[in-house]
């Protein structure tokens, strides 16, 4: 997976120790290690989706779905914490 954004960083992203907060009004810069496992946790995620996908669909495929997306979620905020 390719990173989206090559450039420099811009004013969301701060140079300096960032304060914990709750709602991360900035982003700190991910070294080239976390940016290449946050890539794999995403690629594994879409290995995990297409695999659902060949199941039949309804609700506990939503329900399964739904806690993927939640997983990824949770273990990205984490990673970039």
């Amino acid at each position: 997976m390719a990173h989206v954004f090559e450039g420099k960083p811009d004013d969301r992203q701060a140079d300096t120790a960032i304060p914990v907060s709750r709602f991360r009004p900035k982003y700190r810069a991910l070294t080239d290690d976390e940016k290449a496992l946050h890539d794999a946790l995403k690629d594994k995620a879409g290995e995990l989706e297409a695999l659902y996908a060949k199941v039949k669909p309804g609700r506990y495929n939503a329900l399964a779905i739904t806690s993927l997306e939640q997983s990824v979620m949770w273990i990205v905020k984490e990673l970039t914490s």
